[in-house]
């Protein structure tokens, strides 16, 4: 620990920004990493991109405020300190990858829904490298697919995933897996694709629609 809070400070200095005594202190026991505007962190910067996603999205987030959130949540690789087992670790763990899991499907939607199928369907991807379980996840990346005239595309993958989770897992799909595949197997025209397009809507975005 000591080595690490070291090499941690001699890092810090080398910070054109650093001002000696500001960014890392201790108080007695205790280590502390201020937040300083010009110190660039995986964990905050994700922290603030969820709240920029999850709150911000229903206001029509800006392009450019829709472009640093995506970064972020492109930088995200895995686990939180994977390896480790401290309980507060464990837990800081799971509250990093459900943020990031929930900030990636309200984009994947947004996106969806802006017909901005391309960028979607990647993020969507991606989150699906961390999450592969998550059928939500699942269900908004056939759709995306479909939206975007690769229907073959989604019932590939759809049969590869099914594979994997009945290797893996020993489960089939929920129904509202199977009712999105079999919608997009007999998907013959635009009202078809409509339908199918209210999927990815929240349900206050479909109950606005409705009204």
């Amino acid at each position: 620990m000591n080595s690490a809070i070291w090499r941690l400070r001699k890092l810090l200095a080398s910070a054109p920004e650093y001002r000696e005594g500001y960014g890392l202190r201790t108080v007695g026991s205790e280590t502390i990493l201020e937040r300083t505007s010009w110190l660039d962190v995986d964990t905050w910067a994700l922290l603030e991109a969820a709240q920029a996603a999850l709150n911000g999205v229903e206001a029509h987030v800006d392009p450019s405020t829709m472009k640093q959130v995506l970064a972020v949540l492109y930088r995200y690789e895995g686990p939180f300190l994977d390896g480790e087992d401290a309980d507060w670790i464990l837990e800081e763990r799971e509250r990093l990858h459900s943020l990031f899991v929930q900030s990636a499907m309200t984009i994947v939607r947004h996106l969806g829904l802006c017909g901005h199928y391309h960028d979607a369907i990647l993020l969507a991807r991606h989150a699906l490298r961390f999450d592969p379980y998550r059928e939500e996840l699942v269900r908004h990346l056939l759709t995306l697919l479909a939206l975007d005239e690769r229907r073959i595309d989604a019932i590939r993958y759809y049969d590869h995933w099914i594979a994997m989770i009945r290797q893996e897992l020993g489960i089939s799909p929920l129904p509202a897996t199977r009712a999105v595949i079999d919608e997009i197997r007999n998907l013959h025209n635009a009202d078809d694709a409509q339908h199918l397009r209210v999927g990815l809507m929240s349900r206050d975005e479909r109950r606005r629609a409705v009204n």
